[in-house]
């Protein structure tokens, strides 16, 4: 079985946001020609989309061609909208987790979803996620790396923290925004440097915080394979044995605490996956292509399908059945 971790979807229209709500900017979505459409935030055009985005037999067509069974599916990062009000974010939330949770119920065989929370509004986001998982029955949620600056061990997030551990939902973290967008602004560096940097400085927070000691419960999924988070382990591991303010946080060395996690395999290259298996595990990975957007991996899990020395059932795992087990479903 091969379970598409990392798949992004949008209701093909976004209620108008900018209407009832005195910020400008907020993510809008316009139809431009038949089955294509551009994404516009803070004023500006973000990117471009076609049906795939939405339009859920299209994207079946597209599994039963590319040989995928499940997909799960994940807003796409921009209508995070952190940078909005709180209120309006969670209008926004409910409503991209409604139509999820639709999707799923529709097909149920086919797709699994995660819903987005407004985490500017950590209390609220607690709600959310309580409504996602035990009213909506979706998986668990998507959140970013930061929040408006805010690392993920910010004290302030603990109600979300609490509340996702007692749902037990699934959480993938992916970007949505950079630390230094002036620096990445060009060449897309935004999203081959900026995002991947931004998902090692959240996996980084993450483990020297103690966070996952503080909630043991806690399932998380970085994207991207962590971005630069396997590489510079290493480092981390000196600094945690070098520094006691930096020990004194987590007793645990962070290049195991790191095992801990998961993280999808949308690395494009055997010689990074190796290093993902040998640092973190294959029982750690779990397919993810990006589906619909350009930078995907494709055909799905061709870079594990080139590793000639993986186990049958190191393969199937990371194809598949790690990913189920992740989200919390029964395996057979």
């Amino acid at each position: 079985m091969r379970v598409d971790f990392h798949t992004h979807f949008i209701p093909e229209h976004l209620p108008a946001m900018g209407e009832k709500y005195s910020d400008e900017g907020w993510p809008t979505l316009i139809h431009n020609a038949p089955c294509q459409a551009d994404i516009y935030f803070a004023g500006k055009h973000y990117r471009r989309i076609d049906d795939r985005s939405w339009d859920l037999q299209r994207r079946l067509k597209d599994m039963a061609v590319e040989g995928v069974d499940v997909q799960v599916l994940s807003p796409i990062p921009v209508t995070f909208a952190y940078d909005f009000s709180a209120q309006g974010v969670l209008e926004l939330a409910q409503m991209q987790n409604e139509e999820i949770a639709e999707a799923v119920a529709a097909s149920p065989e086919y797709f699994i979803g995660l819903g987005t929370v407004p985490l500017q509004d950590p209390g609220s986001a607690a709600n959310e996620v309580r409504r996602v998982v035990n009213t909506l029955g979706l998986a668990g949620v998507e959140i970013g790396t930061n929040i408006m600056g805010r690392n993920l061990d910010d004290p302030g997030l603990e109600p979300f923290w609490q509340a996702c551990e007692e749902v037990e939902a699934a959480i993938f973290v992916h970007p949505a925004s950079v630390f230094s967008p002036e620096r990445t602004s060009r060449y897309r560096l935004v999203f081959s440097v900026g995002y991947t940097s931004e998902t090692g400085i959240a996996a980084a927070s993450v483990v020297m915080s103690g966070l996952l000691e503080r909630h043991p419960g806690l399932r998380l999924c970085f994207a991207h394979g962590g971005g630069t988070f396997p590489w510079l382990l290493p480092r981390l591991d000196r600094t945690w044995q070098v520094f006691d303010d930096v020990k004194s946080m987590t007793a645990t060395k962070p290049s195991e605490v790191a095992k801990w996690l998961t993280y999808d395999t949308l690395t494009y290259d055997p010689v990074n996956l190796h290093l993902l298996i040998d640092r973190l595990g294959a029982d750690r990975l779990v397919m993810g292509t990006d589906y619909p957007f350009p930078l995907r991996e494709e055909p799905p899990g061709v870079v594990i399908d080139t590793l000639a020395d993986l186990s049958d059932q190191a393969r199937a795992a990371m194809l598949g059945r790690n990913a189920l087990r992740f989200l919390g479903c029964v395996l057979s």
